[in-house]
């Protein structure tokens, strides 16, 4: 039960996994990382969690038109998305952006654990609890991402006032 409880704490920003395209593989890995959560194996859900974020931010490069190629590795991904929102000052505090850039070290990490730790390959599993810290990690830094986003999103969405289009004009 103690298990149970730490993946449901971790696990509060899991409905931030979802895909953000039409994309069918994208909901298919969102649908798998669901899957292993609700059947308390976070340790199976890292791969998926990687794959997941490759897409993320491939997206992310694509939309803000960042350079990028089917080789770049997570980090590199997220690392040009995260200088591309801080030169857009779209982070106000100094702790954000240097929680935001040391994001880009855990996603390196992140590479690593896939590709040595997970069921990417024939390789032991990491553990149950470092499993839920780092998917806790990634899921919370990915909720924020989409907060950014949205912000833009309804920047961008705001209407034009013309100087012409009030009703101070005395005709």
């Amino acid at each position: 039960i103690n298990d149970e409880l730490a993946v449901k704490a971790g696990m509060e920003n899991l409905e931030a996994l979802n895909p953000i395209n039409d994309d069918r593989d994208f909901a298919l890995v969102s649908k798998q990382i669901r899957e292993s959560i609700e059947k308390n194996e976070p340790e199976a859900a890292l791969d998926r969690l990687h794959t997941f974020c490759i897409k993320f931010f491939r997206e992310l490069n694509d939309k803000h038109k960042l350079d990028f190629t089917k080789e770049s590795p997570l980090h590199n991904l997220a690392g040009g998305y995260i200088k591309k929102i801080l030169s857009l000052e779209k982070v106000d505090s100094v702790m954000t952006k240097r929680i935001l850039k040391s994001s880009i070290s855990v996603l390196d990490a992140f590479n690593q654990v896939r590709n040595n730790q997970s069921l990417a390959h024939d390789t032991p599993t990491l553990n149950y609890h470092e499993s839920i810290l780092i998917f806790s990690h990634v899921a919370n830094t990915i909720k924020f991402i989409q907060s950014i986003e949205d912000s833009i999103q309804e920047k961008e969405e705001e209407p034009v006032v013309l100087p012409w289009d009030t009703d101070d004009l005395p005709f």
